[in-house]
């Protein structure tokens, strides 16, 4: 009985591995002021499309990585926008080319 019950978990874990996308993070730019972090790139599952970000699928990593550093960027520039935030415009802009020179 419980050769069978681990038999199938293990064949289940095997079907799930293949069908479902792997989620490691492709983005490893760790700054993050105002604690916002740069959004993650993740394996879209797509063969043609392979790279997510935020909702949008991508060709390439380079353009995935990118975009995960601009949408970072405007987080960003939206703390300091609303005054909550204890650095400058110009503290967003560097950390966007920190982020794409990590890329």
């Amino acid at each position: 009985m419980q050769f069978t019950t681990f038999a199938i978990l293990a064949i289940l874990a095997t079907v799930q591995a293949r069908v479902l996308p792997r989620q490691n993070d492709a983005q490893k730019f760790t700054g993050a002021l105002g604690g916002i972090k740069a959004t993650p790139v993740l394996d879209s599952g797509n063969a043609d499309r392979p790279f997510f970000v935020k909702g949008d699928t991508f060709v390439n990593a380079g353009a995935a990585l990118q975009r995960s550093c601009d949408q970072q960027m405007n987080a960003c520039m939206n703390l300091v926008n609303s005054q909550q935030a204890n650095f400058k415009a110009a503290d967003c802009q560097a950390q966007q080319q920190q982020c794409n020179a990590a890329a």
